[in-house]
């Protein structure tokens, strides 16, 4: 059973950041003016996988799932190995925390406020 679920959420860590990359640079691509940049991109990428591993991981070593499919991506999206480790080294601590940036109890006291 723990098997799958690392599968599980191997994939869904590699399809989060693969479809985000790439959404992202076809809009870039286009010149749109919606159109997020690099870093954007990263730290969405960054805020969704650190939620999942909030939501949907209980260990340690199911995190470290989330940051395989994410290097995966990665790799099959041709980034270079030092992008590859520059983007991970970002989000690694975020996503083993489970705490994405844009989500915490300021968020909260801004719209109460």
């Amino acid at each position: 059973m723990g098997l799958l679920k690392n599968l599980k959420l191997r994939n869904r860590a590699y399809a989060c950041a693969y479809n985000s990359f790439r959404f992202a640079a076809r809009l870039r691509g286009d010149l749109s003016e919606f159109a997020p940049s690099i870093a954007e991109t990263i730290q969405s990428v960054g805020d969704e996988l650190a939620a999942l591993a909030r939501d949907g991981c209980a260990t340690e070593g199911e995190r470290r799932q989330l940051i395989e499919g994410l290097e995966g991506a990665l790799r099959a999206l041709g980034f270079s190995d030092t992008a590859q480790v520059h983007i991970v080294s970002q989000l690694a601590p975020r996503i083993m925390a489970g705490e994405p940036a844009s989500g915490g109890k300021e968020a909260w006291t801004r719209i109460a406020v």
